[in-house]
């Protein structure tokens, strides 16, 4: 089984591929993740984790998120991520980036825990 490390990237790979955000969640959330984007989101469990993510795709047009990895670290079952999530529309252009810290909680292969602090400010249009 991959280390938790292993499973975030993995997890944060897929989101490259039209669709794979979501195909993502199915693949990685449990029915009691519990999700944030801290001050902005929250969800609970794989539905209302692709609920989310339909509303990603449908109000705000991301078909796709390319991950550039900065810093990734565990301590135990805790890894916590330094990114850069460019949000990519259907045309292929992105129209935000976002820096941002993420902290994953694994267990077994599958994310439990999820939160991402950022700055909104790029979503103030």
């Amino acid at each position: 089984m991959p280390g938790p490390i292993e499973t975030v990237e993995a997890f944060c790979a897929m989101w490259e591929q039209p669709g794979g955000f979501a195909a993502a969640v199915r693949e990685y959330f449990t029915e009691q993740t519990d999700y944030e984007n801290v001050g902005m989101t929250h969800t609970i469990g794989i539905e209302q984790g692709l609920a989310l993510v339909a509303g990603f795709e449908n109000d705000m047009g991301i078909a796709r998120i390319k991950v550039d990895m900065l810093a990734i670290a565990a301590n135990g079952n805790t890894v916590l991520t330094e990114r850069v999530d460019h949000m990519i529309n259907a045309a292929g252009e992105t129209f935000v980036s976002l820096r941002l810290m993420g902290i994953f909680e694994v267990l077994d292969g599958k994310i439990v825990k999820w939160r991402d602090y950022f700055d909104t400010a790029p979503f103030k249009g």
